[in-house]
């Protein structure tokens, strides 16, 4: 079974790459500033970390129908990694992406960027939709990619978001990754981009984007979660 690697994000993504050199300038390019972290970098190192990155960002703003809003440009630190590896994971504070020696994970560089973009625009939205819609931009739709999803007895939006808190288990970032890519399946990925310009709360946002209200998706959770078992 292939594995999924679940990181939350964050306004500064972080990797880490083996480098040879001391501190150097900046790297920029359209949307990213890329900065050594340390000794060790080399000008191949950024211009690596900020080609794909760049590459990787026009992958996710099709996907999100939506670009990157806020002023400045998205930060990328590298780091070098420990001369004995180290595997790839998020960072516990979820601010930091590692990287195993020098090899970029394009799926966690994915999340990493849209986190960043839909931060501002989805700002109202709860963390299962913020996480779902994370992992169905680096991943795609669930469907016919993961097996062994467990049931959620008494399933509600609120009780998922409740279990996407520190220490509460993996498995939640599964099931929002599941309903996600239920409403894109089912209801047209192509109404994400119809809901940045909503007005209302996210429910409102939501329902007038997808046709389909929270209500009706949450009574249909178990059929939504039996497709992944």
């Amino acid at each position: 079974m292939k594995k999924y690697v679940l990181c939350a994000g964050a306004v500064c993504c972080v990797l880490l790459f083996a480098g040879t050199a001391a501190a150097i300038s900046p790297v920029e390019t359209k949307h990213f500033r890329v900065v050594d972290n340390g000794e060790g970098i080399t000008p191949a190192d950024l211009k690596a970390a900020g080609d794909t990155a760049e590459s990787l960002y026009k992958e996710v703003t099709n996907v999100l129908g939506t670009e990157y809003t806020s002023s400045g440009k998205i930060e990328i630190r590298v780091y070098v990694t420990p001369k004995s590896g180290r595997g790839l994971r998020p960072a516990a504070s979820g601010s930091s992406l590692y990287l195993t020696l020098g090899k970029i994970d394009e799926e966690i560089l994915r999340q990493g960027i849209a986190h960043i973009i839909i931060s501002k625009p989805l700002s109202s939205a709860p963390r299962w939709f913020l996480r779902g819609l994370e992992l169905y931009v680096a991943y795609g739709s669930m469907s016919g990619q993961y097996r062994g999803l467990p049931p959620f007895d008494n399933f509600t939006f609120a009780r998922l978001e409740q279990s996407l808190q520190p220490g509460k288990g993996k498995d939640a970032s599964y099931y929002s990754w599941a309903v996600v890519s239920y409403v894109m399946d089912n209801y047209g990925k192509d109404r994400l981009k119809t809901i940045y310009k909503q007005s209302g709360t996210f429910s409102d946002k939501f329902s007038k984007a997808f046709g389909v209200d929270l209500k009706s998706l949450e009574k249909k959770s178990g059929e939504i979660f039996a497709a992944y078992r």
